[in-house]
């Protein structure tokens, strides 16, 4: 309850026995309340009575051995669906009955974007993706490295990214490098920025103005 602190339910899920870096993480539509543990189940559950309404194992390893290792990303979820990437896999599963509607192949590096019907993810080959939603079709994968060295007509080599965004009807990149990466929704790439400051923290977005804190904890603000 949150205004007394009191328990109100408790609802007992499957443990592992070797701790990993995967952390147990939470996201909610107005009628349930989704939950994926370090086992790799995924669970619906009512927000009205707190029962569960379905559960769904991503772990697919062949032995079901509790010490088994989960490797997750945060749960995304956008009108009927929710997406998860683990183990190599991104899943898009069905909301209401934990129907699971698709399962690509590949498995990324950061939270996974929804915007509108279209969902935009990186992979761990730095691979920017584009799938849509509604029919689940991949619209696009353009590799991240190659595009750069098109773009600046430099020698292609790998690229660490720090985070993806979408604010104004683009996608925005983020390196380790403090470069700033700027898309369109089709994936083309259309800007390649360096900030005179390096990030510190995450990049947020606040009236088309972009703001982070700097190596030397200053704020700093870029329209």
């Amino acid at each position: 309850d949150k205004k007394t602190g009191e328990i109100v339910k408790k609802l007992p899920t499957e443990a592992t026995i070797i701790k990993n870096q995967f952390i147990n993480n939470l996201s909610c539509d107005d009628n349930s309340l989704f939950f994926i543990n370090t086992y790799g189940t995924l669970y619906s559950i009512n927000s009205n009575n707190l029962k569960v309404n379905w559960f769904l194992n991503l772990n697919q390893s062949i032995d079901l051995n509790p010490s088994n290792l989960f490797f997750g990303n945060e749960i995304v979820m956008d009108k009927n669906k929710v997406v998860v990437s683990a183990n190599q896999f991104t899943y898009v599963i069905d909301s209401n009955t934990g129907k699971l509607l698709s399962k690509k192949n590949f498995h990324i590096k950061h939270r996974p974007l929804i915007f509108k019907d279209y969902l935009f993810l990186i992979t761990n080959n730095n691979l920017l993706i584009s799938l849509d939603l509604k029919n689940l079709d991949i619209l696009y994968s353009q590799n991240i490295d190659r595009q750069i060295a098109e773009f600046l007509k430099i020698k292609k080599k790998e690229v660490k990214t720090k985070n993806i965004i979408v604010a104004n009807s683009k996608i925005y990149i983020f390196l380790t490098n403090s470069y700033i990466l700027k898309y369109n929704l089709n994936g083309k790439l259309e800007e390649v920025r360096k900030p005179q400051a390096k990030m510190q923290s995450q990049p947020i977005f606040i009236n088309g103005s972009l703001l982070f804190i700097n190596k030397k904890n200053k704020l700093v603000i870029l329209d």
